[in-house]
């Protein structure tokens, strides 16, 4: 790779031109983790454009094509490249986890590679659907909203509540969802489709479960009191406007628990999602 120190390494993939550049760029990044310097005292840069800005349409979250049928190839088309394009935002969120936060145990950057590197597999796996029914990414519109959250988020213990315990949480509700979609239709990559979503649901458990081990670790050094770190989370999440959809997922509190959340953070969440989604 072109370069032999982590930080600068993390920032060229940041900072691809494009998809295939920035997925060779963080496969690379992993598989040479172990060769890497740490200069926790270099420059830690402000953010530009995103990658995807270079070829993909920016339109508000609400134009943003969802296949909500899935009964001709466009349909499927558009539901591949939506979620293709969640799984490429996530790529950067990882790696801006570990580039943007420094004086951290190398496991912190570690998890946060290996997250990124296996976002890259998620994303490819969907880019190979979609181009079998002859489309490719970039061809419909896409939001900006996760690199906004990401870039306008710089206190540590914020960013891991609200991207891996909070935006990231939300996939492992929304991918039931998603299946049984899936399930309905009678589309010829049906199974293959299905077989990509359990695959993602799955490590994106283990993301999650990263992002609470850091949770905990940040309080630990904040010395925020483990009886406190509910309140504290939720607080967060407040703060941040954070929100959940209010359609089209249900909580799952079973693969949330397997991530870490506690009985408490549970209870409180259901809470909120229901005065969300039923307000008076």
């Amino acid at each position: 790779m072109e370069s032999y120190e982590l930080f600068s390494a993390l920032f060229d993939a940041l900072n691809a031109q494009n998809a295939q550049e920035k997925c060779v760029k963080t496969q690379a990044i992993w598989n040479n983790f172990p060769n890497l310097k740490l200069e926790h005292t270099s420059e830690i840069l402000p953010l530009g454009m995103p990658t995807f800005a270079h070829f993909c349409p920016i339109v508000p979250k609400h134009k943003v094509p969802q296949g909500k049928y899935l009964k001709s190839d466009l349909n499927v088309a558009h539901l591949l490249h939506s979620i293709a394009h969640i799984e490429f935002s996530a790529i950067d969120l990882a790696l801006d986890c570990a580039y943007r936060f420094r004086g951290l145990p190398l496991r912190y950057y570690r998890d946060w590679v290996e997250v990124a590197n296996e976002e890259v597999k998620h994303f490819l796996a969907l880019i190979k659907l979609l181009e079998s029914l002859g489309f490719c990414y970039g061809d419909f519109g896409v939001h900006t909203l996760l690199f906004d959250t990401m870039k306008n988020c710089d206190i540590l213990l914020d960013r891991i509540a609200l991207i891996p315990r909070g935006m990231e949480a939300v996939g492992l509700d929304v991918n039931p969802f998603l299946c049984a979609k899936v399930q309905k239709s009678n589309h010829s990559i049906k199974q293959e489709l299905l077989g990509v979503l359990e695959m993602i649901l799955q490590e994106e458990i283990s993301h999650v479960s990263k992002g609470n081990v850091w949770f905990h670790f940040i309080c630990e050094q904040n010395q925020i009191a483990p009886q406190n770190r509910a309140l504290e989370y939720f607080k967060i999440l407040k703060k941040h406007h954070f929100s959940f959809p209010k359609a089209n997922a249900q909580f799952n509190a079973k693969a949330r628990l397997q991530a870490g959340f506690s009985q408490e953070e549970i209870k409180m969440l259901e809470d909120e999602i229901f005065a969300s989604q039923n307000p008076k």
